[in-house]
Order: C-alpha cells, then sequence, then structure tokens
C-alpha cells in the first residue's frame, strides 16, 4: 500500500456502528426500524419540520455526541501513522476518523459537531448551539423530553430521536447570532448537494491514490459511488470490508470483496 501513490480508504456507516452510531441500510439500521431522515428541502423551507429536527435533536445529540472511535476508526489512523494509508474519505458526520487521530480526512457529507448559517455562513460549535436550545426551551424540555436516556432503538442514524410528543409549534429555533440567518447541521441531509470544494478534494485523492479500499459503506448513494467509479475507471485496484451487497459489487472482483 505505501506504493504507486498509497492506499485511499472510503468508509461509510458500517465503520461507526461498534461505536453505537445507528447506520441506514443493515437489518437493523434506521431504514429496518422505518425512519424516515430528515430532507434538505423540508429543512430549509419549512420552519415546523426545521423546529421538529432540532427539537428531537436534544434527546439524540446527547447519545451521538459520547460516541467514541472503536477499534475501526483506531487501525485506520495506526495505518495512516504508519503511511499504508494515504487518505481517508468518510461519508460518516459523526467526527469519529479524526478523533481517533487520522490527520488526512475529507469529511464527504460534513461533519455533525458544527452549525451554519444559511445566510452569512458563520460557523460556531454545535455544542454551543445546542446548549443555546436548551435554555430557551427549558420549558417546553420540562414537559415534553424524556428525562431517562435514549436507548439505541430510539436514535436515527442522522442524530434525529423519537419522541412522543409531536407538536413543535411551541419549540424556539434561535436563529444565528450575526445575521438572523437560519442555522442548520453542517451537513449534507437527504436531497442535498456536496460542497463542491469537498467534492473536488475528495475527487483529488482518488487520482492521487495507487489504489481504494472500501469500509463500512453500500455505496448506495452517488457522491460515493462515483469515488468507485473513478477509481475503477482509473483501473486502480479496489477492495471492500462490507456485511451485505452493495451498489459497488459490479466494479470489485469477488476475490476483493470481504464480510
Amino acid at each position: 500500500a505505501r506504493a504507486g501513490g498509497g492506499l485511499l480508504t472510503l468508509t461509510g456507516a458500517g465503520c461507526s456502528t461498534e461505536s453505537g452510531v445507528p447506520d441506514y441500510r443493515s437489518p437493523q439500521g434506521s431504514y429496518a426500524q422505518g425512519h424516515k431522515p430528515m430532507i434538505h428541502a423540508a429543512f430549509v423551507g419549512e420552519p415546523l419540520q426545521r423546529a421538529r429536527y432540532w427539537a428531537r435533536s436534544l434527546r439524540g445529540w446527547r447519545y451521538f455526541t459520547s460516541a467514541t472511535p472503536n477499534e475501526a476508526h483506531l487501525s485506520l489512523a495506526g495505518l495512516e501513522q504508519a503511511s499504508y494509508v494515504s487518505a481517508l474519505v468518510t461519508q460518516n458526520v459523526d467526527g469519529l476518523h479524526s478523533k481517533a487521530g487520522s490527520k488526512n480526512v475529507v469529511d464527504l457529507h460534513g461533519r455533525n459537531d458544527a452549525v451554519v448559517c444559511r445566510s452569512c455562513a458563520a460557523r460556531r460549535p454545535r455544542v454551543d448551539f445546542q446548549e443555546e436550545l436548551e435554555a430557551v426551551n427549558a420549558e417546553w424540555m420540562a414537559a415534553f423530553l424524556p428525562q431517562a436516556n435514549s436507548s439505541l432503538e430510539d436514535i436515527r442514524a442522522d442524530g434525529d430521536a423519537h419522541l412522543a410528543h409531536g407538536d413543535f409549534r411551541e419549540f424556539r429555533v434561535p436563529g444565528c447570532s450575526l445575521c438572523g440567518g437560519v442555522l442548520m447541521p453542517d451537513v449534507v441531509f437527504f436531497g442535498g448537494a456536496l460542497k463542491p470544494e469537498v467534492r473536488d478534494a475528495a475527487q483529488r485523492r482518488v487520482e492521487e491514490a495507487g489504489r481504494l479500499l472500501v469500509v463500512g459503506s453500500s455505496c448506495q448513494v452517488f457522491s460515493a459511488f462515483r469515488l468507485v467509479q473513478a477509481a475503477q475507471r482509473a483501473g486502480k485496484p479496489i477492495a471492500m470490508v462490507n456485511i451485505g451487497p452493495t451498489r459497488a459489487d459490479p466494479l470489485i472482483p469477488g476475490s476483493l470483496r470481504f464480510s
């Protein structure tokens, strides 16, 4: 892996399940539980949908922020430090690769630990925004937010969590402190577009690498699948470690697909 440009690793939700972060498409994943992910257009265009997301995140965020890197994250960070892995592109928004020590990371779909204003592009740590949400919604939380710790079955793969209460008209969502604009997690919701600079950075990592290893991803979303396509078209060896079939299976020799 040290030769010929090094090894690029592409990771997906399956890399973080051992940290307690749910995935989408496994038999125990969010889709199997009937969960519906937040849609970009709904978050941007519907104030009640934004309120719903942020209210439910008061439960889900506490769970997500407590997640720690598992052996997969730590092993990949160690392989980078040993000069076997040259770069890592992840579909995950949990930041666990960086927490594990990986340095050359492209967060393809953003990071859940920051929020960004859609009007002025100001950024702030999500933990600060979550604390503000709790402060301005203390009465709502006392009335409607369960005090018990969330169970894994309650948590969605995007940080959402089930709440029995479904009326969010009284839930307050603060705007940007600089311009009053809409704040959203610095992630790509379903139906959203990659930032051009992130898309280009991921493509450069493929071009610079000599080979590609896919770990814990079904490659169903095109942002990941196109990177496998690019490596295959360039004649670069590709291997995969994943549970279950993937969109990229026809591009990878059976002898290099592992469960």
